[in-house]
């Protein structure tokens, strides 16, 4: 890997990637609200987008992650950087939506999951620890959206030990490493083909799953490290193996194509996640690569880049401004206009977010020094 982190070597497409993430997963949000709003199920695809939308977030942080990786950083250093990242803006948000909810009266964001989580599961949801308990009023306590955090502080938790023990990997043996992790990701929902239970409600999720599970393939955060884990590798092989020249354009469609036709193929387990695995791999490689060869196109778009840096606070809102505008302009105003008006009033607010809480965070807490690339084994490379 390079030694410093020089203009080449941040890959903003890498950060322009995140906002149509983040994007993805307002789409499938908005179209869900909206199916409920008439009572009629969501396109399958259109509600596909939200889950691949998050696999792309957990693998770009895996790739992130390692690529700006510390040579003189300790583990503490890094667990400190990542809550700060993590926690004051979702405080902030979660106290927002409490005082929203409870002192106001006004609906909170549902997905049409039947559940009345407690002001208990609202505290719960504080400590973005809510998802690790099997209840649905408590995981879908707070904000709804921070479950995916939970897998997160689960990646970083583990991100030191992992990383010492990834750089040991020869180079050559990355590309099958890869090949396995992706293996992992489908070994899970097919060993999820056997678990029985209530079946979740397709008018809310147009997936023929048990509640088990779609928490097995989707919710629980050990059945997610694969991904992160692939991004790690992923960030290991840039610079070493041959990467895809073709620009985003190839996989972004091979992405399309994979939620259309996945459906139609395959069982619904696999569809949350393992399907789309290979082609968000292959667009993150391809973006990364951008980056490299200094290409202008849209992954250089200043915009979008900034956009990209918005991401985290743009995720955390979007599911309350959605509720809050759909409960502000009635039933009369149809699903596209509401929509359009939501992803307007929570860019503002991720604005506003970003700038004053996030940012401010970081740059006051980390306590963040001048520090060099890690050293790696290169015995085998």
């Amino acid at each position: 890997m390079p030694p410093a982190q020089t203009a080449a070597t941040r890959l903003p497409s890498l950060t322009a990637l995140r906002f149509p993430a983040a994007l993805a997963v307002f789409v499938c949000h908005a179209v869900t609200l909206g199916s409920l709003r008439h009572e009629r199920a969501a396109p399958t695809a259109l509600f596909l987008l939200g889950p691949a939308g998050l696999s792309l977030f957990f693998v770009l942080s895996g790739f992130v992650l390692t690529w700006s990786a510390r040579e003189a950083d300790t583990s503490r250093a890094f667990w400190r950087r990542r809550v700060l990242k993590i926690y004051p803006s979702h405080l902030v948000v979660l106290a927002l939506l409490i005082l929203w909810v409870w002192v106001l009266g006004m609906p909170r964001p549902d997905l049409g999951l039947g559940t009345d989580p407690p002001l208990l599961g609202d505290v719960a949801n504080a400590s973005l620890l809510n998802a690790l308990v099997p209840l649905p009023q408590i995981i879908t306590a707070g904000n709804l959206v921070t479950w995916s955090l939970t897998c997160e502080l689960l990646f970083y938790a583990l991100f030191p030990r992992l990383f010492r023990r990834l750089a040991r990997v020869p180079t050559r043996l990355l590309p099958h490493a890869a090949a396995c992790t992706v293996a992992v990701a489908c070994v899970v929902p097919a060993l999820a083909l056997g678990l029985d239970g209530p079946r979740i409600d397709q008018s809310v999720v147009p997936l023929d799953l048990t509640e088990v599970q779609m928490w097995v393939v989707y919710s629980l955060p050990p059945t997610r490290l694969p991904e992160f884990v692939l991004g790690m590798i992923l960030a290991r092989m840039h610079g070493r193996s041959p990467a895809p020249r073709t620009g985003v354009v190839a996989p972004s469609c091979l992405l399309a194509a994979v939620l259309l036709t996945g459906p139609e193929v395959l069982p619904a387990p696999f569809l949350p996640a393992a399907v789309t695995l290979v082609p968000i791999a292959l667009l993150v490689r391809a973006a990364a690569a951008a980056s490299t060869r200094e290409r202008v196109g849209w992954s250089h778009t200043p915009l979008l880049v900034y956009l990209g840096t918005l991401s985290y606070a743009f995720y955390l809102l979007h599911l309350p401004v959605l509720t809050a505008v759909q409960h502000g302009l009635g039933r009369t105003w149809t699903a596209v206009p509401v929509a359009v008006t939501a992803l307007a009033a929570t860019l503002s607010a991720s604005l506003l977010l970003h700038t004053f809480v996030e940012r401010p965070c970081i740059r006051l807490f980390s306590g963040a020094g001048p520090v060099s690339r890690p050293r790696e084994d290169r015995s085998s490379v």
